[in-house]
């Protein structure tokens, strides 16, 4: 039954995409305030991401001294 649910929506994004009707472009009208946190966000999200990529030996210290 979810995967009836699914399609449905998944087949009708694509069936807009090809047969739908034209429509006036979609206009942002965010204020500087939601582009701040916007920009905020991702960038905690980019740095969150980089800074794993050092935690390596750290982790496998932790674990060494879990198991003794």
């Amino acid at each position: 039954m979810a995967s009836v649910i699914g399609a449905f929506y998944y087949i009708r994004i694509v069936f807009f995409m090809y047969f739908g009707k034209d429509q006036d472009p979609a206009e942002s009208n965010m204020v500087p305030v939601q582009w701040v946190l916007t920009i905020g966000v991702a960038a905690i999200m980019i740095l969150g991401i980089v800074n794993l990529f050092g935690i390596e030996s750290i982790a496998a210290v932790a674990a060494e001294a879990l198991v003794r």
